[in-house]
């Protein structure tokens, strides 16, 4: 968008490290929103309503894509862009969700395809338009319920007025339909399965500086698997502020702080099914001294359920650490949270956290433990192989927080319910290689191993480890 933004460092090879990293451990990627600045390229990003083309410089062959996203409209008074994404992924589960799910031993495709534009009329003044087909091809048991399959709808579909009241600020107001995607993407993020998550309402932006602030007033999309009929979702609705604050410091680089009211009717816990209404409140402080990066999230919630008080928290910690090799780029990070589970189901309090509108899958990069009643510890390395190609391996080990609650899955919809058999749930390695041989195209080759712990193991029905093998090709033009 047109907004003054905070420019960010490019030539710093060690956040951009961390960034990327960030966005594959689980914890979440740095949000885009806040990283750059008014009028400077941000190339592809993962919501396209937010990347900003400026005019190609050159009319070399290769600067085709900008030209595509920057074509002049009123002499040179506002411009228009357009973008397609497209994206074939190949599942294989043996065993989804260790025998809970249907058994498919060929494997399944997904198939999505993305078409934007992006009309800005002035400075003052945007529209932007983009339409989604998602389908899915060959899975036993047929899609899964709202992430595999949407034939025809618009993810987004909103009109945009920005102004300027002073030279340091800048005020957005969006209205429509519209992905949202804040901080780590642990409560608010595009939900990036076969099929994304949207919002219909308000959104409004203050650039005040080194400092943003939003307001959120939006119904959940209902997404169903027709041609254009998706509809606004009653029952569930947002309302909220997120706000962020950049600093120039040696250690401490950024704040973030939250107030998030959700009501649901209803949400279905350990304890029971009702209507849910969660007030969530927290921050995620930013640090990075030489080639040290964190981050430490704090979130308390409040609220009522089915005639009971809400009382829930989670707290989580990053650490990574960028060896100095500029060939290889090799980071180490470890990562701890720990949400809070309920005591008791028949008493009047429920202590189960609720992650909200997460990402489509949580933990790695497979169907398995969300973040609710969990205490998480991951360790990765990452490593360039090559020019252009990427390994990750990752080790996660999860156990129930309380032992009276069950394991709920990465949106926080209750997965299995409490059984007396210990708190270790499991352990689980992935490893992912990448092969990015331009930033149009990417290759990457996934697989995973989850061995069943003590609580799985007493679960009936689960009959064994989960094994997962999978390809995705992405495009994106």
């Amino acid at each position: 968008m047109m907004a003054a933004r905070i420019k960010s460092k490019p030539k710093r090879v060690a956040p951009l490290v961390l960034a990327a990293t960030l966005q594959l451990v689980g914890i979440g990627e740095v949000a885009a929103q806040v990283n750059r600045g008014d009028f400077t390229a941000t190339g592809h990003l993962a919501n396209s309503a937010e990347e900003y083309w400026p005019a190609a410089k050159d009319s070399l062959s290769n600067q085709f894509v900008s030209r595509l996203k920057h074509l002049p409209i009123r002499a040179n008074r506002g411009f228009m862009g357009y973008g397609l994404h497209l994206r074939e992924t190949y599942d294989n589960y043996q065993t989804y969700y260790w025998g809970l799910g249907p058994e498919d031993q060929n494997g399944y495709l997904l198939h999505r395809v993305i078409g934007y534009a992006d009309v800005r009329w002035s400075r003052h003044v945007r529209a932007y338009a983009e339409l989604n087909s998602s389908l899915i091809s060959g899975r036993t048991g047929g899609p899964r319920p709202v992430q595999d399959i949407n034939k025809l709808s618009f993810n987004q579909l909103f009109t945009e007025f920005s102004w300027s009241p002073a030279p340091r600020a800048h005020l957005v107001l969006r209205l429509g339909k519209q992905l949202l995607q804040y901080g780590q993407g642990t409560l608010l993020d595009i939900r990036d399965a076969n099929v994304r998550r949207s919002f219909i309402g308000a959104k409004a932006m203050a650039y005040l500086g080194t400092t943003r602030l939003d307001g959120l007033a939006l119904w959940l999309v209902r997404n169903n698997p027709g041609f254009l009929d998706d509809e606004r979702d009653r029952s569930q609705y947002l309302l909220g502020g997120w706000l962020t604050h950049t600093y120039q410091h040696h250690l401490f680089t950024r704040l973030d702080a939250f107030y998030l009211y959700v009501n649901r009717e209803p949400t279905r816990f350990n304890q029971g099914t009702g209507s849910e209404k969660r007030h969530t409140a927290g921050a995620s402080l930013y640090y990075k001294r030489g080639r040290w990066n964190g981050i430490t999230v704090v979130e308390g919630q409040l609220g009522r359920f089915a005639g009971t008080t809400i009382k829930a928290w989670k707290v989580a910690q990053l650490v990574a650490y960028t060896v100095p090799d500029l060939k290889r780029q090799p980071v180490f990070t470890l990562q701890g949270a720990v949400a809070s589970g309920d005591h008791n189901p028949s008493d009047s309090e429920l202590h189960t956290f609720n992650p909200l509108y997460p990402r489509a899958i949580y933990y790695g990069f497979v169907d398995n433990v969300g973040s609710s009643n969990v205490l998480v510890i991951h360790p990765r390395a990452d490593v360039n192989l090559a020019p252009r190609v990427r390994l990750l391996t990752g080790y996660y080990c999860f156990w129930r927080t309380s032992l009276a609650d069950g394991v709920y899955g990465p949106s926080g919809v209750l997965l299995l319910p409490a059984v007396d058999s210990g708190r270790l749930v499991g352990d689980m390695y992935d490893t992912v290689l990448s092969y990015s041989p331009t930033p149009a195209l990417t290759l990457q080759a996934t697989g995973v191993y989850f061995r069943r712990g003590p609580y799985l193991l007493k679960q009936p029905g689960l009959t064994t480890d989960m094994y997962y093998g999978g390809l995705r090709l992405t495009v994106r033009i």
